[in-house]
């Protein structure tokens, strides 16, 4: 208690008393281990050395309060914080610093999602970010074999390989059973299974 006591009068000083010395502070605050006022400090002190306060968060470990820092740092290293957030295997904060900071590198992003296999925070990407590669998205959640996330990006992606999709939604005659009833429902399936026989139907004439 006397040390979240401690670490709480040196963010007040920080944020109000002119005379305070903040490299001190953050000195004493890393010590303390203090880590979430580090973060605070870092959005309310006029003065914080942002280098060093992310390195603390890093050691830290806690992904969230990385991409928070992300999100209200003003001079947020935002190469190095999605490099710390990959090493952490974090997929949610991953997806949501995509969203949520003014920069980020969406094709390293990406390629971490599917490097942890991640098929709920992959297609949420491809709905949400302003960035993102359909092509490469969808081969890599087919692959991944999750029938309602592929069922999913049918819906709402941009653009999506129905052909592949479907063809692993069908493989699957228990679980994929659900997902396909539901593709017959859905606009855009509906309209690219037609597409796809109408293009079966010609390839079979074309032979005969």
């Amino acid at each position: 208690m006397t040390t979240v006591n401690e670490a709480e009068q040196i963010f007040i000083k920080g944020c109000k008393d002119h005379l305070f010395h903040r490299e001190t502070g953050l000195d004493e605050l890393i010590r303390m281990q203090a880590y979430e006022t580090i973060y605070r400090s870092g959005i309310y002190w006029p003065e914080f050395n942002q280098a060093r306060g992310l390195d603390a968060l890093i050691e830290w470990n806690n992904p969230e309060y990385i991409f928070r820092a992300g999100k209200f740092w003003t001079c947020f290293d935002s190469i190095k914080g999605l490099d710390a957030l990959i090493l952490m295997k974090s997929a949610r904060y991953i997806y949501y610093s995509g969203l949520e900071w003014k920069q980020f590198d969406f094709h390293k992003g990406m390629d971490a999602l599917i490097h942890l296999q991640n098929s709920e925070f992959l297609f949420y990407a491809g709905v949400y970010w302003k960035t993102f590669d359909t092509e490469k998205g969808a081969k890599a959640l087919i692959h991944l074999k999750n029938l309602q996330f592929i069922y999913k990006a049918g819906t709402m992606w941009d653009q999506f390989d129905y052909e592949n999709g479907w063809r692993e939604l069908a493989s699957s005659v228990r679980e994929g059973c659900k997902w396909r009833g539901q593709a017959f429902e859905n606009q855009k399936w509906k309209r690219a299974l037609h597409q796809i026989w109408q293009n079966i139907c010609q390839n079979q004439l074309q032979r005969k």
